[in-house]
């Protein structure tokens, strides 16, 4: 028989029990989705995580107090005083950074968080309040959408001026046709909007136009840090490096620093130098760790999926005794009646393989409608799916095929 012939009896074969395949490829179908699904949501957030990062530039470096890979959450009291004795950043390391030859640009900056910000009756909290030097916007991987960016006059005069996102905008002055050139309260004092930024979007939740910025002097003189945890709010640096001279960066802000400071050679250093690179390492671990978790639990699945598959196709062949007998008789080679019941178990699994794919896919969109979590599903997951569901149905219907050539056809025709 032609490949196309045994394709089609295979067909037959399982269209005549419908409900019973679909129910024997609910393993696959369920082991099928739990990949697809998750390797959706995975790859969306890959996808959205490199937008993001890629914005501010790989050439960027962020001189800090502390380094990215301390765990805060689990600091002893005493690990936190450490901390906040190392000595502060200041405004002129970073013109001695920028200074630096490999170096294009350096500013001060300093985050606070949840600052009010009030424009008559209306009020919100800033999810990201940013005291900063001119400059800033443009080595953030911000861009002006209208109005203009902090400038020097405004740093050296202490302005009362400010820069907002568009999130606070829509939040705070929804009603104004052009909000440059009105006034917002932060805390107790009168800020100016002169700039507006453009649109960024959501990241895992987190608005990114949720953003107030102000010259860095205004900042020092009217938001000082305070608090048990003022060490995360202390002056940082945001440089960027200069195409290419990354790793020479690095090192020169490094020797710079320890040179300021005074350590001796046997001392480690008493503050941070965190790249994106850092923060790629530790979402790949993540993700790492999911898709461990996913691999073991698509393969539970597909384990009972493929046990299942077998069971079924071993009566399946018990069955249809009498019809290889007859196939035999009348001059079905052993390999054929092999290669028939093959392609039945792989067919199986192969279309449980693809409705697992619609399924996946499904809840993959369901969860990027419903939560802040995007999703994104990439052509290869589609053919592994699909592919990974087939070869299951090859290996576990290996032994119900070899039962049904093994055959004897005399025995098979007078099987009752």
């Amino acid at each position: 028989m032609r490949l196309q012939d045994l394709l089609a009896t295979a067909l037959l074969g399982l269209r005549a029990n419908r409900v019973r395949a679909l129910l024997t490829t609910l393993g696959i179908i369920i082991g099928v989705a739990t990949v697809i699904s998750m390797v959706s949501i995975v790859e969306g957030m890959n996808r959205y995580t490199y937008q993001v990062l890629g914005a501010i530039g790989s050439n960027t470096i962020y001189v800090q107090k502390w380094t990215w890979t301390i765990r805060t959450g689990h600091m002893s009291r005493k690990e936190m005083r450490e901390l906040a004795r190392r000595p502060d950043l200041t405004v002129e390391d970073a013109r001695a950074i920028e200074a630096l030859p490999a170096v294009e640009r350096a500013v001060a900056v300093r985050n606070q968080w949840g600052q009010t910000v009030r424009y008559r009756t209306e009020e919100l909290e800033v999810g990201t309040f940013v005291g900063a030097e001119p400059g800033y916007v443009a080595v953030a991987g911000l861009e002006i959408e209208a109005g203009r960016s902090l400038t020097e006059q405004d740093q050296q005069y202490r302005r009362q001026v400010c820069i907002v996102g568009q999130y606070v905008v829509d939040q705070l002055l929804k009603d104004v046709a052009n909000p440059l050139g009105h006034e917002i309260m932060i805390g107790q004092r009168k800020f100016l909007i002169v700039g507006l930024l453009k649109k960024k979007g959501e990241f895992l939740g987190n608005n990114l136009d949720n953003i107030v910025i102000i010259p860095l002097s205004t900042m020092e003189k009217f938001f000082p840090p305070r608090g048990e945890f003022k060490v995360f709010r202390a002056l940082s640096i945001m440089v960027q490096a200069r195409e290419g001279k990354m790793e020479e960066a690095l090192q020169q802000i490094e020797e710079l620093l320890r040179a300021r400071r005074g350590l001796r050679f046997d001392q480690e250093n008493n503050f941070g130098l965190n790249t994106q690179q850092i923060l790629l390492e530790a979402y790949r671990k993540l993700t790492s760790g999911i898709f461990l978790a996913m691999i073991a639990i698509a393969s539970l699945a597909l384990l009972v999926g493929g046990i299942g598959i077998m069971n079924i196709m071993l009566v399946s062949v018990r069955e249809r005794t009498r019809e290889i007998g007859l196939r035999m008789a009348v001059g079905a080679k052993r390999r054929e009646i092999l290669l028939q019941f093959l392609l039945e178990s792989m067919v199986l699994t192969a279309v449980g393989g693809i409705l697992g794919v619609f399924l996946g896919f499904g809840i993959a969109k369901l969860v990027d409608l419903l939560t802040p979590l995007p999703s994104a599903m990439p052509l290869w997951s589609v053919v592994v799916g699909v592919g990974f569901s087939a070869l299951v149905g090859l290996f576990f219907g290996i032994h119900p095929a070899s039962v049904a050539s093994r055959m004897d056809p005399i025995e098979a025709l007078r099987y009752e």
